[in-house]
């Protein structure tokens, strides 16, 4: 699976999995929402029902994740939950909702509205709709990179092998794999960091 996001940020590769084209049974994965759905299962340990479709006009899909009842992150509010209820394909609530979610035709889900589509799988369930946020408080793309970060990293390599980069290459070049941004440490630069760590203050021995 690769996502090649369209308006990449210089530097910003591409993001690639490598995902079975065979389910655990050894049979034969025919579509895109197959391989999806077994990637999040393997790789994210995440139940996935996932239904896509698209003509000439428009693309569309209904994707639907368990989300792991344990800890305070669980819809029902529970904290104590049965550890058999918890396992990948073991929830009953989930397997139902999964295969309401797997009768949606082609020509609903291209043509449907939301609201509706809810309704007509989902009409005996308590469904809540949320308005997404939109802007800053919304899905947007962010990286957790930052200078301060990479510089932890070269402290953790040790001044011997940032100075050997040095002496081949001129200066220390570092390009986040997630968002691409590139940080650059000339000679100066990797000094202050070794000294920054220096001179902060070591904590109580025992």
């Amino acid at each position: 699976i690769t996502l090649d996001p369209k308006d990449r940020m210089p530097g910003q590769q591409p993001y690639q999995g490598v995902v079975p084209l065979v389910d655990g049974r050894g049979r034969s994965l025919e579509k895109l929402s197959d391989v999806i759905e077994h990637y999040m299962l393997q790789s994210e340990q995440l139940d996935t029902k996932l239904v896509l479709a698209a003509d000439d006009r428009i693309a569309a899909g209904l994707l639907i994740q368990r989300i792991p009842l344990q800890g305070k992150g669980n819809l029902s509010g529970e904290s104590a939950v049965r550890r058999e209820e918890d396992q990948l394909g073991q929830n009953e609530d989930y397997n139902r909702i999964a295969t309401l979610a797997a009768s949606l035709q082609r020509e609903e889900l291209l043509t449907l509205d939301v609201d509706t589509i809810l309704r007509r799988l989902f009409w005996e369930e308590d469904v809540r709709r949320f308005e997404p946020l939109k802007g800053e408080q919304g899905p947007h793309f962010a990286c957790t990179c930052s200078r301060e970060r990479v510089s932890g990293m070269l402290r953790s390599l040790g001044e011997q092998e940032v100075a050997s980069i040095l002496t081949e290459q001129g200066q220390v070049e570092v390009s986040c794999d997630f968002c691409g941004t590139q940080y650059r440490f000339d000679p100066v630069d990797a000094a202050q960091v070794f000294l920054q760590a220096a001179a902060q203050p070591q904590g109580p021995s025992r």
